[in-house]
């Protein structure tokens, strides 16, 4: 989906580009000179989003859902 980040953890509560995750605060979007591509900007705090953010973002709570599974069955944490 264009716009959005859906892991397992979030997927009833799928968090839109235009509220920003750390302030609230209405993102737009903004056309980057230096990458060629559109990016989101809040203009609330200046927060900037790009689609490499949001990929990392996304790994990570995939990260943080596996970590979680390991816990509760008590084995190994990943490396």
């Amino acid at each position: 989906m264009k716009g959005t980040v859906t892991t397992k953890a979030n997927q009833g509560k799928k968090q839109a580009l235009d509220c920003c995750h750390r302030c609230g605060g209405l993102m737009v979007s903004e056309f980057s000179a230096d990458t060629g591509t559109v990016e989101w900007r809040c203009v609330m705090c200046g927060e900037r989003v790009d689609q490499v953010i949001l990929a990392h973002r996304q790994h990570h709570e995939a990260r943080q859902e596996a970590d979680q599974l390991f816990a509760v069955s008590s084995h190994a944490r990943l490396n």
